[in-house]
């Protein structure tokens, strides 16, 4: 990276997908698409980051973060990059289960995991620790290989949550004491080696 310059990085959040049982359902590598409202929130995006140069996108290969970065920066010429490391936590035996469901099947685990998301996983799934060691070693590559230049990089919410940790000092089981709202914008710059948070979760549509 030049002296001087300050590269910013965009970690945004998927929009809303099209989901079963009202949405109530563990749905982590499962590959749902977005819904109408989805498609309609990745177009508002795409509005909010039409002032954004990026040198490079790079997005989980699932198909609702894909088809997010592909509305939000249609029309212009940098190419969406597909990074499978960047995919959601796999739920195991709980991907696609409602939440009733498993609640009522596997109620010890389930117990267990309310109170150590970082370290207890779903039977034949990740736990939040397991995630960041594939999520960080592929962002850690992707800040080699782009220097200098804008980022953006779409992800999920888990996905997005553990590289917040691992940088910026949050704890990996507080997860859902923090907002990650769909289609919502992580703003780092990086300076000399060093990164800086400047906006966590920002949105058009707050104030």
């Amino acid at each position: 990276m030049n002296n001087g310059e300050k590269q910013k990085i965009y970690l945004i959040r998927h929009a809303k997908p099209d989901l079963p049982h009202g949405g109530k359902l563990y749905y982590g590598s499962t590959d749902y698409s977005l819904s109408e409202e989805g498609v309609m929130m990745a177009k508002r995006l795409a509005e909010a980051l039409k002032c954004v140069e990026a040198e490079t996108v790079f997005s989980s290969d699932l198909r609702r973060a894909m088809e997010t970065a592909e509305i939000a920066f249609a029309g212009r010429t940098c190419e969406v990059r597909p990074v499978k490391e960047l995919r959601e936590i796999h739920l195991g035996d709980w991907e696609g289960r409602s939440f009733d469901e498993v609640r009522s099947t596997w109620n010890e685990i389930y117990e267990k995991r309310g109170a150590s998301f970082d370290s207890v996983c779903p039977p034949g799934g990740e736990s939040f620790r397991d995630l960041q060691k594939r999520t960080v070693p592929a962002f850690d590559e992707i800040l080699r290989e782009n220097p200098c230049g804008n980022i953006v990089l779409f992800a999920h919410g888990g996905v997005i949550w553990t590289l917040m940790c691992n940088y910026f000092g949050f704890k990996l089981n507080d997860i859902f004491f923090y907002p990650m709202d769909y289609c919502g914008v992580h703003l780092i710059e990086r300076f000399g080696g060093l990164m800086k948070l400047i906006k966590y979760n920002w949105s058009m549509d707050l104030s």
